[in-house]
């Protein structure tokens, strides 16, 4: 245990020198809430829930797409390709210490975002949740563990730190783009939202919708299926395929 909390002092070090969690993981997602709060309405619609209110679950997943499918794979790519896991293997330290200390750096910075975006929610525009907050975090760690297991299957199988940037940019920005995360799913034509549909983050988003608004859990079977198999295959698949060297 000493080891790890050992590594993780370095690595965190060393993650926090450069600016991508802290620009993308968790300035960004605060930026665009003080927007959202500005600019959405926070008149009920149709269902008794404001276009304010349904953005909150979607901005909240921004710093765990940010951490977990760009700050994950980009880290195990690089490692991989500097031959530092290959040394590890020789060292008490094991390339799988590195990896956690990793996973849990991106992971605080998730939830720093996390608070940080409710702070001005709550604190700069009164939004006030319908559901239970405890089902929503549930909800909501949930989804992290899922974009995780995304974000390490890609660092577990491209072949080099070149792939890593290529297959984890399309990944983030297209989910980043089309899952409701920055661009509301509500104001979309039909058709475009069953394309969505597709994306597990929207999946993800949905069931925190659901959730931040009372919605029973019976109503998200399909969302957390889907979250499901993304884990289940995601992890399974890493583990068969992943390259220390």
């Amino acid at each position: 245990m000493s080891l790890f909390w050992t590594m993780l002092k370095i690595e965190g070090k060393l993650v926090w020198r450069g600016l991508d969690i802290l620009i993308f993981g968790i300035l960004f997602p605060i930026i665009l809430s003080v927007l959202f709060g500005y600019l959405m309405s926070n008149n009920p619609t149709d269902n008794g829930t404001s276009m304010f209110e349904l953005s909150y679950p979607a901005v909240v997943t921004i710093g765990v797409l940010a951490t977990g499918v760009m700050g994950v794979p980009l880290t195990i790519a690089y490692y991989r390709n500097r031959g530092i896991l290959k040394r590890f293997q020789v060292t008490p330290a094991s390339p799988l210490h590195i990896l956690l200390a990793q996973g849990f750096i991106q992971f605080v910075a998730a939830i720093v975002s996390l608070i940080g975006v409710t702070l001005v929610y709550t604190g700069l525009f009164n939004y006030d949740m319908q559901g239970s907050w405890a089902l929503f975090l549930c909800a909501y760690l949930f989804v992290l563990i899922a974009m995780y297991s995304i974000g390490i299957l890609i660092g577990s199988i491209v072949p080099d730190q070149k792939s890593a940037n290529l297959w984890s940019s399309i990944v983030y920005f297209s989910m980043l783009l089309f899952s409701g995360a920055t661009i509301p799913y509500e104001i979309m034509p039909i058709f475009v939202q069953k394309i969505m549909d597709l994306l597990p983050l929207s999946q993800g988003i949905h069931l925190m919708k659901q959730q931040s608004i009372g919605e029973p859990i019976s109503s998200s079977l399909f969302a957390v299926t889907v979250l499901s198999i993304c884990i289940i295959v995601g992890l399974g698949l890493a583990k068969k395929f992943f390259k220390w060297k």
